[in-house]
């Protein structure tokens, strides 16, 4: 695969309106009002809404994503992975509920910045569509800010990619298709100890991000429970320095380097550990996927990520996929999100024809029971709304990414 494009250089052009309807759709439904969270009036209410959408022949759900910000690639990803399958869908005849067909569409998508006040503004516009779902967010904290008044408002939420390990626990309406930390934090941990045999591992996490902690505290359980050494240093999802942490690291005789922590400060981190004298692994979660490495070819050797899929895959549905995408779109936002937000709808639509009904307290008990197979592999939830994925590990080559291992899974 060719090199990312930094996240960064894409926000002045994904200045996307929260308030853009996608997926062809120009809906212009009545916005529906979101009475008090937790009343059972509310969830009446949601019901009422997504049943009154189904009338109108078209099914509805709301999008949030990082269309501007330092993840704005990701949002870039997620809007035209949305556009993608909903065009899909929608050529094939839509979503089929008995002898009736629906038209599938994105009532609104919304920007939430990468910032928990942003997503939370970013669900109340999603809620006030008449919607069976939100499908979002990214970050971790965005998701979670939001998680709790969706479960009372009876409102489905799908995170494609945030995979703080609280956030499925919400409740019953809540689920997500990538794996989770409390999955993702031991593989880390585990590939470090057996495949890369590191006797003494620095973290260093992004104190002020919950996906950045939450991974964190499960490679840290999991060396506590192998007796295996380690020091922590903090810093934050802003700092732009990490020369104090990875010179420590150094003096602390640490021969791997463990970093959950979000593409736009990974080539940082990754030159300043180089620069230290720092040789060993280095790691990092899926947060890392489309990190820049231009320039920093040489330093980005021996460094790895956890990833949900791998886009040289020769399987059939990840390769139609690349191909679809990219011819539409191009490669520099290929990136896993993509893929994650793609099956997200796809599986939704599986749901909603399962269940039978737009009710979504019916499509969320048809969710919790789905057998999905998509571009990001097979998907079945466990009594969290936590699904159990294989995991890609990626490595560099010459700066780009390079597929290196496959471990865990349910299929």
């Amino acid at each position: 695969m060719k090199k990312r494009i930094a996240s960064a250089l894409m926000a002045g052009a994904l200045a996307v309106s929260a308030l853009t309807a996608c997926g062809g759709s120009s809906s212009s439904a009545p916005a529906a009002t979101t009475a008090a969270s937790g009343s059972a009036d509310t969830t009446a209410a949601a019901a009422a809404d997504a049943a009154a959408a189904a009338d109108g022949d078209t099914i509805q759900f709301g999008m949030i994503a990082p269309m501007t910000g330092p993840h704005a690639l990701y949002g870039e990803a997620a809007s035209n992975a949305t556009d993608l399958a909903l065009k899909e869908i929608n050529e094939a005849g839509g979503i089929k509920i008995g002898d009736k067909s629906y038209t599938f569409e994105c009532a609104v998508k919304c920007d939430d910045k990468s910032d928990s006040t942003e997503a939370i503004s970013a669900y109340n516009n999603c809620a006030s569509y008449p919607i069976v779902a939100v499908i979002g967010s990214y970050a971790s904290s965005c998701t979670k800010s939001y998680s709790e008044t969706a479960q009372n408002d009876g409102i489905i939420v799908i995170t494609p990619q945030s995979t703080n390990a609280s956030i499925c626990v919400i409740g019953d309406y809540i689920f997500r298709t990538c794996f989770s930390d409390a999955a993702q934090g031991p593989a880390m941990a585990q590939f470090l100890d057996e495949k890369i045999g590191a006797k003494k591992t620095a973290i260093i996490y992004a104190k002020d991000q919950d996906y950045c902690s939450g991974l964190y505290e499960a490679i840290a359980e999991y060396f506590d429970e192998k007796g295996a050494e380690y020091v922590v240093y903090e810093c934050t999802s802003t700092d732009t320095d990490y020369s104090a942490q990875v010179s420590k690291a150094v003096a602390e005789g640490c021969d791997a380097i463990a970093y959950p922590n979000y593409l736009d400060t990974v080539p940082m981190l990754v030159q300043q550990a180089r620069a230290a004298g720092f040789e060993g692994a280095i790691i990092g979660g899926d947060g890392w996927d489309g990190a820049d490495t231009t320039g920093l070819e040489k330093e980005f050797e021996n460094t790895y990520y956890l990833n949900h899929l791998d886009f040289a895959d020769t399987d059939e549905k990840v390769q139609n996929f690349v191909t679809t995408y990219s011819d539409a779109y191009g490669t520099d936002s290929l990136v896993a999100t993509a893929s994650l937000y793609y099956d997200t709808i796809y599986m939704l639509k599986q749901a909603i024809e399962e269940a039978g009904s737009t009710d979504p307290a019916v499509i969320k008990d048809a969710l919790a029971k789905i057998g999905f197979d998509g571009v990001t592999g097979h998907v079945e939830f466990d009594e969290n709304g936590d699904p159990i994925k294989a995991f890609t590990i990626e490595t560099y080559k010459d700066g780009a990414v390079t597929y290196f291992d496959k471990v865990g899974g349910a299929n």
